[in-house]
């Protein structure tokens, strides 16, 4: 009885979430606060979903555009994904960069030097990597160490990936977000992740998100379980559908604020678990970044 009231509670909070009621300028305003917060060193945000469909690299894109436009410090978004969508395309970078050309010559000295062999993309945000070329993890746990160390944030959309695959990157992450679909199929596949994740590496934080991808919540999702926590809702967007990128300005209300609540609730999560990683050091602001 207990746990079919949980249920019932979850799937009213989250049908609030979609629909976007409650009072959203709080909300937003409590998150944009953890997201402008400072870190000591740089931190790393992975995606990855265990199926397809999931929005994975929207979602990815859209965050490291919210931490980029709100934060005065550095941005990095990496693209490991493999996939068609392109992180790159979505975050709205002027080239793209495969990671190999990032280590292929001397590694950077400084994040001046860091920062001029990367393509730009709006609120100083920079991007490594491309949809068309899927490296190992070990390519770009190297990437992101000779690199991505002089960023404050590093955003990386891992894309489809295998338990195992999903394992490697927690263990270089500070903090990983599963991404599933709203279906109760799709979302107990990515709590299963999750729950491995957590299992595996005590010391990154993982963060289930039930994407509305193709529209509102279904029924179905109140029959999905919650050993993992009630994920995060991040609804479907129709602006952000419609265009490979869209100016965030121009996405609906409870999208952003869902955005904003997910970057927010990575990031403070990142800032208490060590993970595996070994950052470098915090990177004075990036002259392009705006907050």
């Amino acid at each position: 009885m207990a746990a079919r009231a949980g249920r019932r509670r979850a799937w009213s909070l989250l049908s609030d979430a979609v629909r976007g009621t409650g009072d959203l300028t709080r909300r937003e305003a409590a998150a944009d606060d953890a997201v402008r917060a400072p870190v000591n060193t740089s931190r790393r945000l992975t995606f990855v979903a265990a199926d397809g469909g999931t929005g994975t690299t929207t979602i990815a894109a859209a965050c490291a555009r919210v931490l980029a436009a709100r934060r005065p410090g550095p941005v990095l978004a990496t693209d490991a994904s493999g996939g068609a969508a392109g992180l790159g395309l979505r975050c709205g970078a002027n080239a793209l960069v495969e990671f190999s050309a990032l280590t292929d010559d001397e590694p950077p000295r400084g994040l001046a030097d860091a920062a001029a062999r990367l393509p730009l993309a709006p609120h100083g945000l920079r991007v490594a990597g491309t949809a068309a070329w899927n490296p190992p993890v070990s390519e770009w746990i190297g990437a992101v160490n000779a690199v991505g160390r002089f960023f404050e944030i590093v955003v990386t959309d891992a894309g489809q990936r295998s338990a195992r695959e999903a394992s490697a990157f927690a263990a270089a992450s500070h903090a990983v977000t599963v991404a599933g679909r709203t279906d109760a199929g799709s979302l107990e596949a990515s709590a299963e992740l999750a729950l491995r994740l957590r299992a595996e590496h005590p010391g990154t934080a993982v963060v289930l998100v039930a994407s509305g991808v193709g529209g509102p919540l279904p029924g179905g999702i109140a029959n999905a379980p919650w050993p993992a926590g009630r994920p995060v809702v991040v609804p479907h967007d129709h602006a952000a559908a419609s265009s490979l990128i869209t100016p965030l300005p121009q996405l609906a209300a409870p999208t952003m604020t869902a955005l904003t609540q997910l970057a927010a609730e990575l990031l403070t999560s990142a800032r208490a678990h060590t993970g595996a990683a070994a950052p470098g050091p915090a990177t004075a602001p990036h002259p392009g970044s705006s907050a």
